[in-house]
C-alpha cells in the first residue's frame, strides 16, 4: 500500500507546469508581442504617407491652375484657396493637418514654389519630412 501511495504522489508532482516553464512562456510571448507591436507601428506610419502624397498632388494641381491664371505661382495657401481635410490654418503659409504640418515657400521668387510637410508619424525621436516643389 505504501508503494501505491508513493507512486501516486510522484505522478501528481510531475503533472502540470513549473513556475520556470510559465515564466519562459511569458517571456517568449512578451518578445513576440513587442516585435509585433513595433511592426504594426511601422505599418501605420507607412499607411499615413499616401495622405501627404495626395495633398502634394492637389497642391501641385492648384499651383498649375494659379500659374495659368496669374502668370506666377502662389506664395500662400490662402491665395491658392487650399486647405487640408480636418486641418487648421496656422498662418497664410502654414496649415496644420491631421498627421503633418504643411508649409509653402517661394525660395526662388514668384516662378517657384516649395512645400514641406513635417510630422512625427512613427513615434521615434526624429521628425518625418516630405517635400515637393515645382518641376524645373
Amino acid at each position: 500500500m505504501k508503494k501505491r501511495a508513493h507512486a501516486r504522489s510522484k505522478r501528481r508532482r510531475q503533472a502540470g507546469y513549473t513556475l520556470v516553464d510559465m515564466m519562459i512562456v511569458v517571456l517568449i510571448m512578451s518578445v513576440l508581442g513587442g516585435l509585433g507591436f513595433n511592426a504594426y507601428g511601422k505599418y501605420i506610419a507607412r499607411a499615413r504617407r499616401p495622405q501627404t502624397i495626395m495633398a502634394f498632388r492637389a497642391i501641385a494641381a492648384s499651383q498649375r491652375e494659379y500659374l495659368l491664371t496669374h502668370g506666377r505661382y502662389a506664395g500662400t495657401f490662402s491665395a491658392l484657396g487650399f486647405n487640408i481635410e480636418r486641418g487648421a490654418k496656422i498662418s497664410p503659409t502654414e496649415i496644420q493637418g491631421h498627421t503633418y504640418n504643411y508649409r509653402i515657400l517661394q525660395d526662388d521668387g514668384p516662378r517657384s514654389w516649395y512645400v514641406i510637410a513635417t510630422g512625427n508619424i512613427d513615434g521615434d525621436l526624429f521628425p518625418d519630412i516630405i517635400a515637393a516643389s515645382n518641376p524645373r
